[in-house]
């Protein structure tokens, strides 16, 4: 059974809240859930001091306790919940990253990006396989655990968390099998998974593996954005002591 906190001080967007739990509970319906809906800060506060909440569904202009600050509340006692903010600013995305955030919603709220988020919290997860043909061996490789892959010339190394591999392809070819969003081609000679950054400058983008390749001219915010969004996905499987910017 997850407990579910919905605080937003605008009851229509506390309702489009609900609803949209509501239509993933009925996707969902194994997972159990119980919501409750709070409209001001305080009240949300006080319930989660006597029964702690798993997942909170935070706006960040609520009153004159913000959700940041919320959160960071939260934090003190209950440094495992999930937290989602659902906000109109995109402004908050360090903020949020600071305190662990699971996801970072921007209103409006598509139906599937709620979805997703969701999906993360509660564990569920939509495994996607890569085929790859390599030295006459065939193996499926999670894309989840795919760092980047670079190019070089005819071939192409996939580098993963456990090992890589060197195989005969094209990029187009291997980026249309995989086909998530959260990969992104620096170039054409390489494409990472954004969830795998570790840490992001104007100059240098360093992966989990220490690999770091140089970041295009006029990109780095652009850029810096995407890291952000992608790994609040992905923030589990991080080590939340890293900090993924340096400078502006």
């Amino acid at each position: 059974m997850y407990k579910i906190a919905i605080c937003d001080d605008e009851k229509s967007s506390a309702a489009l809240a609900a609803g949209l739990l509501e239509k993933y509970n009925n996707a969902h319906p194994r997972i159990e859930m119980s919501v409750d809906i709070f409209y001001t800060s305080l009240d949300l506060l006080e319930a989660s001091g006597r029964h702690p909440y798993d997942i909170y569904l935070l706006d960040i202009y609520i009153d004159r306790i913000n959700g940041i600050e919320i959160a960071e509340s939260l934090r003190k006692t209950n440094d495992r919940a999930s937290i989602i903010f659902m906000t109109s600013s995109n402004a908050f995305y360090k903020e949020a990253f600071r305190i662990h955030a699971a996801h970072y919603l921007e209103k409006p709220i598509l139906e599937s990006d709620f979805f997703d988020a969701m999906d993360r919290v509660c564990n569920v997860e939509d495994v996607h396989y890569l085929t790859v043909r390599e030295s006459g061996e065939v193996s499926k490789v999670n894309v989840d655990d795919i760092l980047y892959i670079e190019s070089e010339d005819h071939y192409k190394r996939i580098v993963t968390t456990k090992k890589s591999y060197f195989v005969r392809s094209t990029m187009q070819s291997l980026s249309d099998e995989i086909d998530c969003e959260y990969f992104h081609a620096l170039g054409v000679k390489t494409i990472i998974n954004l969830k795998k950054v570790l840490k992001i400058t104007k100059d240098t983008l360093t992966m989990d593996d220490g690999a770091q390749f140089s970041v295009p001219r006029g990109t780095y915010r652009s850029l810096s954005d995407l890291v952000l969004k992608y790994t609040f996905l992905d923030i589990k499987s991080k080590n939340v002591s890293t900090k993924p910017f340096e400078g502006d």
